[in-house]
């Protein structure tokens, strides 16, 4: 009986004692298979993945949110926090940021509208409204102005309005009264404004030689608009 139970309990103690073992190379292969997380904050995608790779664990991107201060493409928050243990293997969830939500306007003063307009949508702009306006300064078909103005932040697929120079704006004359005047004195008024004239005659009932050359009709008629160097007609009394 006393052998039985001395066999029994050198048993026991070796059943322990390998237990013990057991637990402690268990423990330890544990602990060679964690890793300390890296501290990914701030650091490019591209980066991210190599520096990962190296510590044998995985990258999950749980979201891409916009940003303000961090640059497009780095990551902004991540979990299991920087220093804390992880088995190799497992992944690191990462927020990544998209950068501001904002983007600035392209300078677009001085260009041809045509191709403002393909700078615009280039930029991730909506062209708005064009409006012309004459200019002596602005050749035609430049953009004076725009609005929002250039480098403004602005949200992806908003509007840039454009000012467009319709270039120099032609001066218009008002074309004078000249029937019932003499035909020379008609003639001095046409030179006199800047145009050109073509006199013809012809006779008139009850309008004798006395009565002189006579304006009888002109055109363009008095108080039409006309452009510098037009021609007016007048026909007059013989």
């Amino acid at each position: 009986m006393k052998r039985f139970l001395s066999g029994f309990g050198i048993f026991l103690a070796l059943l322990g004692i390998g237990i013990v073992s057991a637990f402690a190379v268990v423990s330890f292969l544990l602990r060679q298979e964690e890793v300390r997380v890296p501290d990914l904050t701030g650091q490019d995608i591209v980066t991210v993945i190599d520096t990962l790779n190296l510590q044998g664990l995985q990258l999950k991107v749980e979201r891409r949110v916009p940003d303000q201060l961090m640059p497009r493409n780095t990551v902004i928050s991540q979990t299991p926090p920087a220093g804390s243990g992880i088995k190799k293997g497992r992944p690191v969830r990462v927020v990544v940021s998209e950068g501001p939500s904002d983007l600035l306007t392209p300078r677009l003063i001085g260009e041809h509208y045509r191709k403002a307009d393909i700078q615009i949508r280039l930029a991730g702009f909506l062209p708005g409204s064009v409006a012309k306006v004459s200019s002596d300064t602005v050749e035609r078909d430049l953009v004076i102005a725009q609005t929002p103005q250039p480098d403004t932040p602005l949200e992806k697929g908003g509007t840039i309005n454009l000012l467009v120079s319709s270039g120099k704006k032609l001066s218009t004359l008002t074309a004078p009264q000249l029937i019932g005047k003499r035909a020379e004195e008609a003639v001095r008024i046409i030179e006199r404004m800047g145009l050109q004239h073509r006199l013809s005659y012809r006779a008139a009932e009850g309008m004798g030689p006395a009565t002189g050359r006579l304006v009888l009709s002109q055109r363009p008629a008095a108080g039409y608009p006309i452009a510098p160097d037009s021609m007016v007609e007048i026909v007059a009394t013989r």
